[in-house]
């Protein structure tokens, strides 16, 4: 008699973070924000490889394409000083699990983010004194936080935590409120995990009320992510979000799309 593994203890061991090395990861992300009815359309294309070294695993990521514009202000500062990265690898170390732990010369990197900001004031001595205003804080943000800024570019790519969680049934959510939700205030919604063929399909629902700030009033802000990750490496394979804001004055809604090109 042959003994087999039981499948009920084989299905309920937590998949491990697996992307395929030296293997090209090419993403296509777009976004359209329609704020009070006036559109603006953001795209950017991102390829990421990975590799073992001595010291772990190792992404690198560069970006290759940027088009568009979703704000203005700092948001859109951010945009153009981020365009000035492309075709600059970034270089990540990540632990097993799927988590930056280290970004490869951050503080080269950060200088040229922030210089990027700081260099928009096209010569006028108002605007260039904003931008120096704006960026003194960065210039003096803690390492720790610099590594989860330049990280997040790579970290909405991956879903770690989709694997180690695996199949799960829909529950509700509660979770205490944080900017821009009010202090004290509850989020709330539900969550699910389904397979489909070689995926998990991840699922997030969530809606809250926002505080007002500056005069201007509050509101509930509601938003659904759907991931599909690849369940043998822990990948996004698509992913679609949606942030819908409304208020008294007016509504806004953001979706973004990303897509694991197979070229």
């Amino acid at each position: 008699m042959i003994d087999l593994p039981p499948p009920a203890i084989e299905a309920a061991a937590p998949a491990a973070f697996a992307p395929a090395l030296d293997t090209a990861y090419r993403y296509h992300i777009e976004q359209e924000r329609d704020e009070a009815g006036a559109i603006r359309r953001y795209t950017t294309d991102r390829t990421v490889r990975f590799r073992r070294t001595g010291e772990g695993l190792v992404a690198e990521m560069v970006i290759d394409t940027v088009d568009g514009s979703l704000s203005d202000g700092p948001g859109a500062m951010f945009e153009r000083a981020f365009a000035n990265l492309r075709g600059r690898p970034i270089r990540y170390r990540l632990s097993d699990r799927g988590e930056v732990t280290d970004v490869i010369d951050r503080a080269g990197i950060w200088s040229a983010l922030v210089d990027g900001i700081a260099a928009q004031g096209a010569g006028d001595a108002a605007r260039t004194a904003m931008l120096a205003r704006l960026t003194a804080p960065l210039r003096a943000m803690p390492e720790r936080q610099q590594v989860a800024m330049l990280g997040s570019m790579l970290t909405n790519l991956l879903a770690p935590d989709v694997l180690r969680r695996g199949v799960q049934p829909e529950r509700p959510l509660r979770r205490p409120g944080a900017p821009p939700f009010g202090a004290g205030s509850e989020v709330t919604g539900t969550e699910r995990i389904h397979a489909e063929g070689r995926n998990l399909i991840a699922e997030e629902r969530l809606t809250g009320d926002i505080a007002a700030a500056g005069g201007r009033p509050g509101g509930q802000r509601t938003s659904s992510v759907t991931r599909t990750v690849d369940a043998a490496t822990g990948m996004i394979v698509g992913q679609t979000s949606t942030v819908r804001i409304d208020s008294d004055s007016a509504t806004s809604i953001a979706t973004t799309r990303i897509t694991l090109r197979r070229s």
